[in-house]
């Protein structure tokens, strides 16, 4: 995994930051990664953790923190356990002391955990089964902008649980990016192709200049699962930018981890 994250790390060089999405089956989180916690999480981490009562919330909190740890740790080359995290908007992570400048997302749903990792600016990743129910995508509709909701309305019922899903997952990872979540009206902005194809983003609080800035991805993995990328691209040096390919964790590097 050192190689893959080479391309990271090295805080000066940020043309070459490419961003990263590493991935974590949840059952790779079993029971004895519950060991692992006492060596790489820190001592709100562990408090939290064990405030959570459910085992599915407790494996897939601590399988998103040995996630990110792992992969910050490597691209670092630093100790996972030596680094320190801060709450900041909304209560998400975020690396304290950061020099390198290098920002994250973390996001999971039953059976699967993400880590988005990018020294190009903020980042957001959102992580849901690949079409959302009748239910949801009724109810969920009235969240979206106009012109995206009359786009569904011309949609037969199963391309437009796709076409939901796909919508959700893009605003999403954008208001997590912005570290705003629900608190940033998902009425209140677009998303959707342009003449190439590209996901834009049309939203009236944010400067045309600043809302170019931005890049999406719609990624598929095995089992079922649609995943959503956004990513703030503040260095105006950094080039064509490519989608992140999704890897996965091996869950052995984890316990490596733990033993540095």
């Amino acid at each position: 995994m050192t190689a893959g994250l080479a391309g990271l790390a090295g805080g000066a060089r940020r043309a070459e930051h490419r961003a990263q999405l590493w991935l974590l089956a949840e059952e790779s989180v079993d029971a004895q990664a519950a060991r692992y916690a006492a060596a790489l999480l820190g001592a709100d981490e562990r408090r939290r953790l064990e405030r959570l009562r459910p085992p599915d919330g407790r494996r897939r909190f601590l399988g998103a923190r040995l996630l990110c740890r792992t992969v910050l740790g490597e691209l670092l080359g630093r100790p996972p356990a030596a680094l320190r995290f801060v709450r900041g908007g909304l209560g998400r992570p975020e690396l304290d002391p950061n020099p390198w400048g290098v920002r994250f997302s973390v996001s999971h749903t039953p059976g699967l955990i993400g880590c988005l990792v990018s020294g190009e600016g903020p980042c957001g990743l959102d992580v849901e089964r690949a079409e959302a129910a009748g239910p949801a995508v009724r109810y969920g509709q009235r969240w979206l902008a106009p012109a995206e909701r009359e786009l569904l309305a011309g949609l037969d019922p199963a391309p437009r649980a796709r076409a939901f899903t796909d919508l959700w997952v893009l605003k999403e990872a954008y208001t997590k990016a912005l570290g705003l979540g629900f608190q940033h009206r998902f009425d209140g902005f677009r998303l959707g192709p342009d003449e190439h194809g590209r996901v834009v983003l049309e939203d009236p609080s944010v400067p045309p200049e600043a809302a170019a800035r931005w890049r999406f991805a719609l990624l598929s993995v095995p089992g079922g699962y649609r995943l959503a990328v956004a990513v703030r691209r503040d260095d105006a040096g950094g080039g064509p930018w490519s989608a992140p390919r999704p890897r996965y964790l091996d869950p052995r590097t984890v316990a490596a981890g733990a033993g540095r």
